[in-house]
């Protein structure tokens, strides 16, 4: 049985009417709120749902199927837990609650050991310390639903910040990709002694007991800080982006003679002129109308400035690696800390999801912003273009966010993590 008790308040001609509905489901509470748009009135209206779990640090969230019933859950990763939660009811279950070295950072999950099943691997003992610590492992499914996992170790390597599963030889083995934050003994307040170690590691063949085979693709960039794949010159291979405090560099796998090896491009010149912390931290690569694309990153690092690059002339092979053009189209934030692009209206573009984490002022609060990329066929040069709307501001200090289909009626849906808010939001799409 479902209770619920509902609150109208008049309607604001720039804002929806609120409505609180509250949910007593399995034992849940859950909380529904219209959330408050602005600018952008061809986007849908989105209702928000707060979980009644509250979080130490949401360091990271992830939408994927746990359990494989084709629904999507909400993986999210605790300073000293590692849960989800079960599409639609919300279940907590949880996977981990007393880590051997917190705090917990990061997360990857993917079918490890081949049964067929999510697995997950995290990152941990997550401080600032350069000279030791960063334990990089991952959490085997018990055999009875409810049991805590086990959890098996693949590396160390200090300050590990953020991991991801990317199929980098294109053979259908995904490799588990790990960017520490800072070079390994390096000290404030540039960390220039040298460079960070991306990593890949492989799964062995018994990846419980084996060893696990690493390679180095970067070693040369400094406090960097995110990363993601695609395939930016449209050669049909993984390429990854990365940024850091050089701004935003372009990963390609070449092949010398009988090997390969990774090249390394700049492309984005990130914020250059802030200090001491410059370049740039979050990054994704997003679609526009006409055939376009964009990358869009938070700069400085953990800085003010959403900024969005565009492609400069030419083939897609031949734009890849020249510089892209840098595009500021908001700088009224205070810690950026999430990026996400998805089509949330069903236009051709990809819209731009920002999450910021703190409050600049009264008037650029924390929360949850969407840009629409509203010129025509890509033209976005101007960045009066990207229409603005503030999705959520002050309720939720987002660490992280994803964006993907929750309920299965088409239609893109937000989740956020909060930091010094402790909380969990969903964003539903309603449409228009």
């Amino acid at each position: 049985m479902i209770a619920y008790r509902r609150f109208h308040s008049p309607q604001h001609p720039t804002r929806l009417a609120c409505r609180k509905f509250t949910f007593l489901a399995a034992g849940i509470a859950l909380t529904l709120l219209p959330v408050s748009r602005l600018l952008a009135a061809e986007l849908p209206r989105f209702e928000m749902q707060e979980l009644s779990e509250k979080v130490t640090v949401g360091y990271a969230v992830s939408l994927v199927d746990m359990n494989a019933d084709g629904k999507t859950d909400v993986l999210v990763v605790d300073s000293k837990r590692l849960i989800w939660f079960e599409n639609p009811s919300w279940r907590l279950h949880t996977i981990m609650s007393a880590p051997d070295k917190a705090d917990n950072v990061c997360i990857a999950p993917h079918d490890i050991d081949g049964d067929g099943l999510l697995d997950v691997a995290l990152g941990a003992d997550w401080t600032l310390n350069t000279r030791a610590g960063g334990t990089i492992q991952w959490f085997a499914r018990p055999e009875k639903a409810d049991q805590l996992w086990k959890l098996h170790p693949i590396g160390e390597e200090p300050t590990v910040h953020r991991m991801q599963w990317i199929d980098l030889a294109g053979d259908g083995k995904p490799e588990l990709v790990v960017l520490p934050l800072m070079g390994r003994d390096t000290t404030r307040p540039n960390f220039a002694e040298r460079g960070v170690r991306m990593l890949a590691y492989s799964i062995p063949a018994s990846p419980k007991t084996d060893s696990w085979p690493v390679e180095v693709l970067a070693d040369d960039l400094h406090v960097a800080h995110n990363f993601f794949p695609t395939d930016l010159d449209a050669d049909g291979k993984t390429d990854v982006l990365v940024v850091s405090f050089e701004g935003v560099s372009l990963l390609q796998r070449v092949a010398e003679g009988d090997k390969t090896r990774w090249k390394r491009t700049l492309i984005g010149e990130g914020n250059q002129k802030t200090s001491p912390n410059r370049g740039a931290s979050e990054i994704k690569h997003g679609r526009l109308a006409g055939g376009g694309d964009y990358i869009a990153t938070i700069e400085p690092w953990h800085g003010h400035q959403v900024v969005v690059y565009t492609r400069p002339e030419g083939s897609p092979s031949e734009s890849a690696t020249k510089m892209w053009t840098r595009h500021v189209i908001d700088e009224q934030l205070q810690w950026g800390h999430a990026v996400w692009c998805a089509n949330l209206d069903d236009d051709e573009d990809e819209e731009l999801i920002i999450g910021v984490r703190d409050d600049k002022d009264n008037s650029a609060r924390r929360g949850v912003r969407i840009y629409d990329p509203a010129g025509e066929k890509g033209a976005i040069v101007d960045p009066a273009t990207w229409k603005r709307t503030l999705l959520d501001t002050g309720e939720i200090a987002v660490e992280d966010l994803a964006a993907a289909d929750l309920d299965g009626d088409g239609q893109t849906d937000i989740v956020a993590v909060g930091r010094a808010t402790h909380n969990i939001r969903i964003y539903w799409n309603r449409g228009k």
